[in-house]
């Protein structure tokens, strides 16, 4: 019978993305049943093997767990064995759930939040993380994830998680129409061609969102725009991205009110404003500027609450130049809306 020489072998491709993550940042992997998951402190991860692994669980996210653990504990955790915690009792549980805190918000915006989700123990507490998972709150772990939020935008973990992040999510959109429906595959959600997630809704177009504008007989996406380049261009049929926002007009200025509380910092008043004769005890004058006060972001001729009653200017008819120069779903509208929470 003949037999042929193997020279090459099978390996999964997500495996191989992160194995490169941990390689480039200076881990070296090791598989053994020795140990669900153990770092030496020298450099060298220990990953279980597959046979040890729950259905859900794979060697990629173990690595991005292991990694999350390494900003969690700071630059000098590399240099301590299980990255300093103490894997006896509940002593370190709350760096434990800041490191999935953490895991979260970095795979979520990659459609990657349940396919990277953690194993076994630990899943209560990550099923139970909201929406936003470093959103300031009562849980002690929000902090210390935060702090290691910072670390990830650092180099070398944000070019490398960046990559990875992007390329698992690549891959992702290829096989997620064509898996089982059972498959891990199915968790992942797709993204909008300009890198946020497609909305869950396949009823919302581009041309139909607040932030969609036509400019040079196109039109544009303000929500995705970088600072200092032009809107990018969408198509207006295309697939919204869950940014999406229903268009308002002045009519809707009741429930928002962004630009009139904490969406700036003040109202300036030109010095030729009728405001400030008509209004002096509304009008303060401070470094050769008059402006109206915002005492606690909120200006002072700012009357309701936006439920029970609309927010409303007490002086609109009379209101200064900057304000009615104000454009309702313009650019500092929007982002007076991000600022106060109500848009992304």
């Amino acid at each position: 019978m003949f037999k042929r020489s193997i020279n090459h072998r099978y390996d999964d491709p997500v495996d191989l993305i992160w194995l490169n993550a941990a390689a480039d940042l200076g881990l070296k992997i090791e598989r053994s049943s020795e140990a669900f998951a153990s770092y030496d402190g020298k450099g060298t991860l220990t990953i279980a093997n597959a046979d040890d692994f729950d259905a859900d669980d794979s060697l990629a996210q173990m690595i991005f767990h292991e990694i999350c653990h390494w900003l969690v504990a700071g630059r000098r955790g590399k240099h301590l064995a299980d990255w300093g915690l103490s894997n006896i009792d509940d002593r370190d549980l709350i760096f434990e759930y800041a490191c999935h805190r953490l895991q979260a918000a970095l795979s979520a915006p990659y459609g990657l939040r349940e396919f990277m989700a953690v194993t076994t123990d630990w899943r209560p507490y990550w099923d139970a993380i909201p929406e936003e998972p470093l959103r300031a709150g009562d849980d002690p772990a929000i902090a210390i994830a935060q702090e290691a939020m910072h670390r990830a935008r650092l180099q070398p973990f944000e070019a490398v998680l960046t990559r990875s992040l992007t390329r698992t999510a690549t891959i992702a959109d290829l096989v997620r129409e064509t898996a089982p429906k059972k498959s891990l595959w199915n968790l992942t959600r797709p993204r909008h061609r300009l890198g946020s997630l497609a909305s869950t809704s396949e009823d919302l177009f581009c041309h139909s969102c607040a932030w969609a504008i036509s400019e040079e007989s196109c039109l544009r996406c303000r929500q995705h725009k970088a600072p200092g380049e032009p809107a990018p261009k969408v198509n207006a049929n295309e697939q919204a991205c869950e940014r999406w926002e229903k268009k308002f007009g002045i009519d809707d200025c009741g429930s928002c009110g962004a630009c009139c509380r904490e969406g700036f910092d003040l109202v300036a008043v030109a010095t030729h404003d009728p405001f400030i004769k008509l209004h002096p005890d509304l009008v303060e004058l401070r470094d050769d500027e008059y402006r109206v006060p915002r005492p606690e972001g909120i200006c002072v001729a700012l009357k309701g609450d936006g439920t029970a009653t609309p927010y409303r200017c007490r002086h609109y008819g009379s209101r200064p130049e900057n304000c009615a120069d104000f454009e309702v779903s313009g650019d500092a509208c929007l982002l007076a809306r991000r600022r106060v929470g109500l848009s992304r």
